[in-house]
């Protein structure tokens, strides 16, 4: 499918995983999980491994009655017995320094941060729309690891602040209504043919990053506009300036 300036939205929303950031998601998640599991060794290995996916699914199902760290807490403490909330800074110490090994089996290069960039230097307004299911500091760490300032970008969406998950629509209405933009001004990028193409149902275009896709249920692509992050830096610096 052709992409070109027409497609182009004043409000570029990215994912992160993937996407922005280079990883292939079994390396990645071996790798976080014996971090964690290395720093947390009082417990199971095994056993805490299940009560974070346990919290994990907590988020990805919740209905917007509560933010995901109250529904991870939740999820985590009935799994395990330990009061997560009130363990919550040993887990934010791990995020802070343990997980920044993970850094390691990412293959970064400087394409995100001369795409993002140039988007800013066109005018375009650049969010990180990354699936809510970190803490911040996790979710600000994996930019910084791109040469990133979090607090350069006008939304970073983290566990504590958003009430929905991706694949679920509400976690996009509720970047929208952050942004004070509306669905067809934006345009969403990332490569999770579910969780990102979904974005689709609220009007937003999407395009795919090809470079680590993840379409485990086999759903259709052919009419996603997609390609490499390096094509879409391409893309961006062909693109006329944002108007207005």
């Amino acid at each position: 499918m052709e992409f070109s300036a027409r497609t182009a939205r004043p409000t570029i929303l990215f994912d992160l995983d993937g996407t922005l950031l280079p990883m292939e998601m079994a390396s990645f998640q071996r790798a976080y999980f014996a971090s964690l599991c290395a720093w947390f060794s009082e417990y199971p290995a095994e056993a805490l491994v299940r009560w974070i996916w346990a919290g994990t699914k907590a988020m990805v199902a919740n209905d917007g009655s509560r933010t995901n760290r109250e529904a991870f807490a939740e999820a985590f403490t009935a799994a395990s017995g330990i009061d997560y909330l009130a363990r919550e800074a040993e887990f934010l110490m791990y995020y802070r320094e343990g997980f920044q090994d993970c850094a390691r089996v990412c293959p970064i290069t400087d394409v995100s941060r001369r795409l993002v960039e140039t988007l800013r230097g066109k005018g375009y307004r650049v969010a990180v729309a990354t699936n809510p299911i970190f803490p911040r500091i996790a979710t600000e760490s994996r930019l910084r690891w791109l040469g990133l300032e979090p607090a350069s970008f006008p939304l970073v969406t983290a566990y504590e602040d958003c009430r929905f998950a991706k694949p679920n629509p509400g976690y996009y209405r509720d970047v929208c209504r952050a942004l004070d933009a509306a669905p067809e001004d934006c345009l969403m990028v990332g490569n999770d043919v579910a969780e990102d193409g979904c974005a689709r149902a609220l009007g937003m275009e999407v395009f795919l990053v090809t470079d680590f896709l993840l379409n485990p249920a086999g759903l259709p692509t052919g009419d996603f506009p997609a390609g490499s992050l390096a094509e879409l830096l391409a893309w961006a610096e062909a693109l006329p300036a944002a108007a207005g």
